[in-house]
């Protein structure tokens, strides 16, 4: 597999991660990265991150990188893969050079993510890591819980 890692999205990158998205049956399962962006301007704990193999983004992340400051955790607020690179493995080596970044926080104690209820394969790939669903909604998303 390629080299897999985490670049900020820049002026030089933006409108590669723009152009990303998931497969049109999963559109609603995911927020487009323009929102997501725009997301990241107005929440300052929150970093935009290209999910890169090798030369070529191929998903993008939104994480904090400071803790959320109404719960004292570390969300990942935005995670998906292109359509084009699903099934190839970068889902599973985009969330752990997620995880590991927000684990290089000393005071990361605590990783939580969500999810649409019925986004199956989320789930899995959330629980394969370790995530534990906490039985709360939010926004109308299962909220799990990842224990550092």
């Amino acid at each position: 597999m390629a080299n897999v890692y985490l670049k900020p999205i820049s002026d030089e990158n933006r409108e590669t991660c723009l152009q990303l998205k998931p497969r049109e049956d999963q559109q609603r399962l995911v927020a487009p990265n323009a929102n997501s962006l725009e997301k990241a301007e107005r929440e300052p704990s929150t970093r935009p991150y290209g999910i890169y193999a090798d030369d070529t983004m191929v998903g993008f992340a939104l994480f904090d990188e400071e803790i959320y400051p109404e719960d004292g955790s570390f969300w990942i607020c935005r995670f998906m893969i292109d359509e084009r690179y699903q099934g190839k493995g970068y889902g599973k080596a985009g969330l752990a050079a997620v995880i590991n970044q927000q684990k290089s926080h000393a005071d990361c104690t605590k990783i939580r993510i969500s999810h649409v209820p019925d986004n199956t394969v989320a789930n899995r790939l959330y629980k394969s890591f370790g995530f534990v669903e906490t039985g709360e909604i939010i926004g109308g998303e299962t909220v799990l819980d990842y224990i550092v």
